[in-house]
Order: structure tokens, then C-alpha cells, then sequence
């Protein structure tokens, strides 16, 4: 759309907007396609839940450019773009980059995102992303760390006595196609390799995800797949000693939240949420990214040796952490941030 039409059509929506601290407050989800994976089915759902159960904004999901002129009526409504492709969508229709607050699940090198400086403001879900998008010349009060969000009442430490079964843990679904961005950034074959390392040193190894059954790489049979509904995944951490993570680049993952309530050991390259920590006080530890598999299993091993898990003061330190990532806290925080 013409800058010129973009400006009507932003006084439109202005208009047609109810006053700021006056009208309803309403806060919707802006998702063109409906489905977008976790950040609709799981953050979004999750987030929604919670705001429901407290007095606050209306809540709801709008995914054309007519339910959104539709909930413009009269309403202090504010809108999450939980994509950069929503967020370039609200743009080119025009709607008022200071009612938009943009999730920002990854920093992608290279990508235009436009009118950041403008937006109410940017989430990312740690540290490290922050900084990148303060280089963008968003201004810092802008800019909140918002982590994937977990549910406390469904991860937590296991009961006393319960066993370890499983040595090592991988979490994620599985993606076809192994030329992909996804694959580059998951390293599903380094996994692979990985795991086979492990388990010719005699460790068991458990994938925890959909999709397995496609894998393109050579996965060893002595590699269990668990494919669990995500309200069980709690079962399966309680009875892992060591949770790891290959990508090089991850914005979290959820399952390193999970895996920390749930009382596993972490080991991670340096990057997503274990980036943002001191690790020697929440028993996790980095590997560099150009290690070799054979070096991440020795590691791992030496680890599964020398290690029993999470000291009760480690532990302390992990729950003063995962506060600020419950999706009660995360609920309240997006109300802040909305409705300062």
C-alpha cells in the first residue's frame, strides 16, 4: 500500500478506535493464518487462559483485515503480532504501529522489520535478542524480555525416590527437509550423531516429539521416540537426568524452562534462555557450537558421571528464575506493557 493510502487508513482506524484509557480495553492476537504452530495453540492459548480468570482486557484472535475493523469499534484495543509476517500484514493495512506489540520470536540477521521504532513495543524471549533489536534503534523502554512461557502446576520436580530412566533427553518435533533454514538451525543431523555417540557409550537416549518416524538422517534403534500430548511431556523430564539442546540459534527453547522445573541437568550451546544465566548456579553448562559430536558426548558423559543433578540451592536459584516465566507473571506483564 502507498505510503499516502497507509496514512488514511491509519486515520480510519484511529477514528473509528475508542480513547485510550476510556474505552473497553481489548487485546487481540493478530494471525492472518490461523495456525502458527506453539505460538498459537500453546503461548497465545496459555496467555488467553490466564487473562480470562483475572478483571482486564477482552481477549480474542483476529486473523482478517475485517475482524479487525470489526474490533476497532469503540475499543482501547491494542494487537500482538506473534509474526514478523503479521507484523509487516498490520503495516501494509495500515493499522497504528502504536497499538501494535510485536512478539519477536527469533532474530533472524539480515531480515527488514519495519517501523520498530514506532511500535508500542518489542517482546523477545531473552537476553541476547534484546540487544540486537536495541541495535535497531528501538528505544530501550520499549523492548521487554518475554520468555515462551510454562505452566508450574503441570512441570515441577518429580516425587521423591522417582527413578531417572533416561540419560539424556532431545525435545522437539521432527521437520522434513533437510536443506531447510529449519534444519540449519535445529542441527538435526548433528542430534542424530550425537545420539548415536551416547548411546555406543552405553547411555539411553530418548527423543521426545512428533514427527520421528520421518527422520532423514541415520537415527540408531536404540534411540527411544516418545511422542507424548504436551500436558504428559512433564512424565517423561521427571524420569530424564540431563535434558540437551544442538540448535544454533533458539530463542528459548520451551524445553529448557520445562526442563528446569522439572529438576533435569542442562546442557546447551550458548545461545536462548541458558545464555541469559549464571550456569554454575542452576547446574546447566554450554558446549561450544563447533564442537564435535564426540566431544559434546564425552562431555555429556562426563557430566552423567560426576553429577547427580541440581543441588537444593540450584534448584532455589532456578525457581527465582522460572517466576518471571509462568504464564501468570507473563499474563500480568502483557497487561503492563499494554495498559501502563
Amino acid at each position: 500500500m502507498p505510503s499516502l493510502k497507509r496514512r488514511f487508513a491509519a486515520l480510519c482506524f484511529r477514528r473509528r478506535l475508542g480513547r485510550a484509557g476510556q474505552a473497553p480495553a481489548c487485546l487481540v492476537a493478530y494471525l492472518p493464518q490461523r495456525q502458527q504452530g506453539w505460538i498459537l495453540d500453546f503461548l497465545w492459548q496459555a496467555l488467553c487462559e490466564q487473562l480470562r480468570r483475572r478483571p482486564g482486557p477482552a481477549v480474542g484472535v483476529v486473523a482478517t483485515a475485517a475482524e479487525l475493523w470489526t474490533r476497532c469499534r469503540g475499543t482501547d484495543l491494542m494487537v500482538l503480532a506473534m509474526s514478523l509476517d503479521a507484523l509487516n500484514a498490520l503495516i501494509a493495512l495500515g493499522f497504528p504501529p502504536e497499538r501494535i506489540v510485536f512478539f519477536h520470536t527469533h532474530v533472524r540477521l539480515g531480515l527488514p522489520m519495519q517501523k520498530l521504532d514506532l511500535l508500542h513495543a518489542v517482546l523477545v524471549l531473552n537476553g541476547v535478542e534484546a540487544e540486537l533489536i536495541g541495535m535497531r534503534k528501538v528505544p530501550r523502554r520499549r523492548i521487554h524480555r518475554f520468555p515462551a512461557g510454562f505452566d508450574p502446576t503441570l512441570f515441577g520436580l518429580p516425587a521423591s525416590g522417582t527413578p531417572r530412566s533416561i540419560d539424556v533427553l532431545f525435545v522437539g518435533r521432527y521437520r522434513k527437509g533437510t536443506d531447510g533454514y529449519y534444519h540449519k538451525r535445529k542441527r538435526y543431523g548433528f542430534q542424530v550423531a550425537l545420539a548415536e555417540r551416547l548411546v555406543a557409550q552405553g547411555r539411553t537416549v530418548a527423543f521426545l516429539g512428533r514427527d520421528w518416524d520421518g527422520c532423514e538422517y541415520p537415527l540408531d534403534c536404540r534411540v527411544q521416540i516418545l511422542e507424548e500430548p504436551h500436558a504428559r511431556y512433564a512424565t517423561v523430564y521427571q524420569v530424564a537426568r540431563l535434558v540437551c539442546s544442538v540448535a544454533a540459534q533458539e530463542g528459548g527453547p520451551v524445553s529448557f524452562l520445562e526442563g528446569l522445573a522439572c529438576g533435569c541437568l542442562m546442557v546447551s550451546a550458548p545461545t536462548g534462555f541458558i545464555a541469559d544465566l549464571n550456569l554454575s548456579e542452576v547446574a546447566c553448562w554450554t558446549l561450544p557450537l563447533l564442537a564435535s559430536s564426540q566431544e559434546w558426548a564425552d562431555t555429556i558423559d562426563h557430566l552423567l558421571r560426576t553429577v547427580e543433578g541440581p543441588s537444593e540451592q540450584q534448584q532455589s536459584q532456578r525457581r527465582r528464575y522460572l517466576q518471571d516465566a509462568q504464564f501468570s507473571t507473563l499474563a500480568e506483564q502483557l497487561v503492563q506493557i499494554c495498559w501502563p
